[in-house]
């Protein structure tokens, strides 16, 4: 029997049964294996509430063709314990938990796969997701990006988006190339007393060693000088009294540079990508 992560739609030939567009939106791949269940307009499946939905596309996507007409009525009745110990025996301690507390909008198979295979995985992926009051799709986005040891709440919840995720994900890697096996751990452990996500990146600049944070976009002059390394921004940072230290994120994804204007009249010149990808002049600001 397949794991429940492993699942696949089985495809059926039985044109009655084909699920009608707003079918494929919600369902995606594990369409047509829904459809089964419930034939168009598919109204057994919309009138459930998304734990239910996301519960019955797990069902729905593992049994056979002939089987599957039986099953609307205990995926429309029963409760969610009573489905997954009947249908999904191997289903990982704490899905149907885990399920009640889906919110917002995104919920593909693919993210209930992966919200799966992180409830199996166990470790600090799962203990995040039960604690956590509501899950949405950015959550289990996050969670995947990040490595194992830093999936720690304390940890997600400075970490806004994906794409971030991805960068610490890049920082623990060389942490690991660099140091001992339980270097991951031990900077976890410390990443965890971050109060904001520009500290979070700061702790981790600091635990890797890293001087220089990007090239510079554009070459710098004497009087408009490249504010490209962990020194110069606290320096500036203390001239300034500005908050460019929470700016590291954006500079360590390359959407963002600074420049110090040298002068009778000193600012600090922020440089950012457009939609086009072009560097463009941002906000200019002066000391206070």
């Amino acid at each position: 029997m397949p794991t429940l992560v492993e699942s696949a739609p089985r495809r059926g030939a039985d044109d009655a049964s084909a699920p009608n567009a707003k079918l494929l939106a919600d369902a995606a791949e594990f369409a047509n294996a829904v459809a089964r269940v419930w034939p168009p307009p598919h109204r057994g499946y919309f009138e459930a509430d998304l734990p239910r939905r996301a519960l019955a596309q797990l069902v729905a996507a593992r049994a056979a063709p002939q089987e599957a007409r039986a099953l609307a009525e205990p995926l429309e009745t029963w409760s969610l314990k009573r489905i997954a110990a009947a249908y999904l025996p191997d289903a990982p301690p704490g899905l149907v938990e885990t399920l009640r507390k889906l919110d917002g909008e995104g919920w593909s198979p693919c993210r209930i796969r992966a919200l799966s295979a992180l409830l199996a995985d166990g470790g600090e992926g799962m203990k995040t997701l039960r604690h956590a009051p509501r899950i949405e799709p950015r959550l289990v986005a996050v969670l995947g990006a990040l490595p194992p040891p830093l999936r720690r709440p304390r940890i997600v919840t400075h970490v806004p988006s994906a794409s971030l995720a991805e960068l610490l994900a890049r920082g623990a890697k060389r942490v690991a190339h660099e140091h001992d096996g339980g270097a991951v751990e031990r900077t976890a452990q410390r990443l965890e007393r971050a109060r904001s996500t520009a500290s979070l990146f700061r702790m981790l600049i600091e635990e890797i060693g890293l001087e220089k944070l990007a090239p510079p976009p554009i070459p710098g002059a004497e009087w408009f000088v490249p504010i490209a390394s962990v020194r110069q921004i606290e320096s500036a940072a203390l001239r300034f009294r500005n908050c460019l230290r929470s700016r590291i994120p954006g500079m360590l994804a390359g959407r963002a540079a600074y420049y110090e204007i040298v002068g009778p009249e000193p600012a600090v010149v922020e440089i950012v990508r457009d939609a086009q990808g072009l560097w463009v002049v941002g906000e200019v600001e002066a000391p206070e």
